[in-house]
This record gives C-alpha cells, sequence and structure tokens, in this order.
C-alpha cells in the first residue's frame, strides 16, 4: 500500500511540475540557450500550424458566406475569415524557416492570425444567434481553432476573459440569458487552458529530451575521443571511417597513414609516465599542425601509435605528406636518451572504391609498411615493400 502511495504522489508532483512549468523554468536560469531553443521551436510549431490552419479557415469561411446568413455581421464574419487565411497563409509560406527566420514576428504573426480568425468566427456565432439559430458549428470552431496554438498559460487566460465578456455582455441582450453564453464561452475558455498545459508538457518533455541527447552526446563524444591528446581513439576512428565509407562513390580514394614512435616503451621506462604523456601530446600536436590542410581522421590508435585517413589523394601525395609528418616530429627534437624522438611510418598503397573496401583491410596493409620501416633501422617510411629512407634523417635511437 505505501509503495502505492509513493508511486501516486510522484505523479501527482511530475504533473505539478509540468502543469506550474516549473521544470521549464528552470531550465530557463539553468540552460538559457536551451530555453532559447525552445521558444524557437514553439514558434515554428505555430508557424506551420498557421499553414494548416488558414487552408481549413479559410474553406470553412466561404461555406459560411455561400450557405449562411447573409447579414452584415455574417458577411463581414466571413470575409474576415477568408482574408486573414489568405494574408496569413502567404506571408508564412514567405517566411524563411531555414535561415535566420525571425522568431518574434513569427510570434506576432501567430497571435494576430488567431485574433482575426476568433473576431470573424465569433460575428458570424453572432449573426446565426440573431436570427434565432444556435451558432454550434462556429462554437466548436472557435474552441478547436484557439486550442491549435501552442501559447503560455497568461496568455490562454487573455484571450479566455475576452471572449468571457463578449459572451456575458452579448447574452444579456439575448433571449438566451447570461448563462447559456458564460456556459458555452466558458468551454471556450477551457479549450484555450488546456491549449497551455499541453503547451507546458510539451515543452517540458522537450528539454527533458534535449537533456538526454545532449548527455548522449557526450557520452558519445568522451567514448569516441582520447582523454590526453583529443583526437580521435579506435573506436571514434571506426565509427568516422564507416560513415566516410558510407558518403563516398565509387571512383573515389582512400589511403591510410599508420605512425608509430620509435622504442617507445624505453622512453617509458627511461623518463617515467609524466614525461611520456608530455611526448605524446607534442607528438600529437606535430601530427595535428601538418595533416590538417588534409584530413580531419585522425587518431591516436594504440599507446604510441596514430593513424590518419587521407581522401582523394594520389599515392605521391600521400607519400609527401607522410615525409612531412616524419621530418616535423624529427624537427621537433624532443630528447631522448642520446639522441631524440623519431617515427617510423606505414602507408598503404591508395585504393579506389570499386567494390566495397574495408577498414582493417587498410589497416592491415598500412601496419605491414610499417614493420618494413622498422626493419629497415626506423625513422622511415614503409611503402609499397620497400623503405622511402632520407638522406639527411637522423637515426633513430636504439636500445640495449
Amino acid at each position: 500500500m505505501d509503495s502505492v502511495k509513493t508511486f501516486l504522489s510522484e505523479r501527482i508532483e511530475n504533473i505539478r511540475t509540468i502543469i506550474t512549468t516549473r521544470y521549464v523554468k528552470e531550465s530557463e536560469s539553468e540552460d538559457p540557450h536551451a530555453f532559447g531553443l525552445l521558444i524557437e521551436h514553439l514558434c515554428l510549431k505555430n508557424a506551420y500550424r498557421i499553414i494548416i490552419f488558414s487552408v481549413i479557415s479559410f474553406i470553412a469561411g466561404l461555406i459560411c458566406a455561400i450557405f449562411g446568413e447573409h447579414s452584415f455581421l455574417g458577411v463581414t464574419g466571413s470575409v474576415v475569415i477568408m482574408a486573414s487565411s489568405v494574408i496569413f497563409f502567404w506571408l508564412m509560406c514567405r517566411t524563411s524557416f531555414e535561415e535566420y527566420p525571425n522568431y518574434s514576428l513569427i510570434r506576432i504573426f501567430t497571435y494576430i492570425y488567431w485574433a482575426a480568425v476568433s473576431l470573424g468566427s465569433v460575428l458570424v456565432s453572432v449573426s446565426e444567434q440573431n436570427e434565432g439559430k444556435t451558432p454550434y458549428f462556429f462554437l466548436i470552431y472557435i474552441a478547436t481553432v484557439i486550442a491549435v496554438p501552442i501559447v503560455k498559460l497568461y496568455e490562454s487566460a487573455f484571450f479566455a476573459a475576452v471572449i468571457l465578456i463578449y459572451g456575458i455582455s452579448f447574452g444579456a441582450s439575448t433571449e438566451k440569458g447570461v448563462l447559456y453564453f458564460i456556459s458555452v464561452f466558458a468551454v471556450v475558455a477551457a479549450y484555450m487552458w488546456l491549449s497551455s498545459v499541453v503547451r507546458c508538457c510539451y515543452s517540458s518533455l522537450w528539454l527533458g529530451r534535449r537533456r538526454l541527447d545532449t548527455t548522449e552526446q557526450r557520452c558519445l563524444q568522451i567514448a569516441r575521443k582520447d582523454t590526453l591528446t583529443g583526437l580521435l581513439n579506435k573506436t571514434g576512428l571506426s565509427a568516422k571511417f564507416s560513415d566516410l565509407l558510407q558518403n563516398k562513390h565509387n571512383g573515389e580514394k582512400i589511403s591510410v597513414v599508420l605512425i608509430d614512435i620509435d622504442n617507445f616503451r624505453f622512453f617509458n621506462h627511461m623518463y617515467g609516465y609524466d614525461k611520456s604523456d608530455e611526448c605524446l601530446y607534442r607528438v600529437c600536436n606535430c601530427i595535428r599542425i601538418v595533416s590538417k590542410p588534409y584530413t580531419e581522421l585522425v587518431s591516436r590508435f594504440g599507446g604510441d601509435e596514430f593513424v590518419l585517413v587521407f581522401e582523394d589523394l594520389d599515392e605521391v601525395e600521400t607519400v609527401k605528406i607522410a615525409e612531412q609528418l616524419r621530418q616535423s616530429i624529427e624537427t621537433m627534437a624532443q630528447p631522448f636518451g642520446n639522441g631524440i624522438v623519431t617515427v617510423s611510418v606505414g602507408v598503404s598503397g591508395t585504393k579506389t572504391l570499386v567494390g566495397k573496401i574495408t577498414y582493417s583491410e587498410l589497416l592491415n596493409e598500412a601496419d605491414e609498411q610499417l614493420m618494413i620501416a622498422k626493419s629497415s633501422g626506423r625513422n622511415c617510411i614503409g611503402f609499397k615493400g620497400r623503405p622511402f629512407i632520407h638522406e639527411n634523417r637522423r637515426p633513430a635511437v636504439t636500445v640495449q
């Protein structure tokens, strides 16, 4: 029994939080950017609703003009409905929702449109009432149209108050009496209040979903990024590579460069973890700076290995970039024993996308070329089964 009471009290508290917009207000103070995005989203939702309901309004006004009472109020109301529908349909269709939309203007359009349609509907209802008919159709229409926009509670209360004042004043001068019109327009006011409740629920759900999405994105970024260097890790590179292959077409080229720091295990033993992390970070910066004009797919693949993926480069260009990477790290002159830190580089052959090329195929080929560079004295490039050794290269540190 206690668990049931606890469950019900939690549900009631959640509903109260939503209806009182407490959650939305907290988001406004804690995350103004999210709240601003919510307001913009609501404006656009209202704008799209105007486009849809302006067509319905025009058809309803046309039917009323043809088959309704042809009194002054009836014709005026029909004209107001049709004219406002056409004008605001045209305005909303011309408003750019994709490129820098004016949300304040859209908000003003929303209120003017519903005020104009509501006024026309009231005039038609009064015309039918004067002829002794009960304006059920347009009373329902008023309630439906007013309930459509997503508005705040105080805005709904304002519109409802205007309609109730009209109901009282008009009911006092008719045979139906004040009670009849108060009850009818109270239903309309209830619809309007319901629209504000819908807005509160919608806003709370939107903000909650955005927070969840943001949390998931942050977790995904953490899972795909190397914490020390900020580069992609092995998981992130694999995901990016898969996206790359899906977006590329047959005939386009792709290649992989694999970089390994020479004898880094001994550097770690010699200087300790702090100096090793500093060295990795400096090597990473060299790789990032040199490769930036050519690719964004740069990854710290393992402890001291880095992988780069290049698009639309031929083999000569890829090897030249690999040599620039090797020289930049050599020029950095990070002390290592009696020498400096150097790297060995393996370059896969540039593949043309004709069939299905897998990530592992390119990586395995680059790894094979890396082994050739290491077996040839390190601090050089392995490509197509043979080493490319620069004549002025510094010898890699040898560890006994």
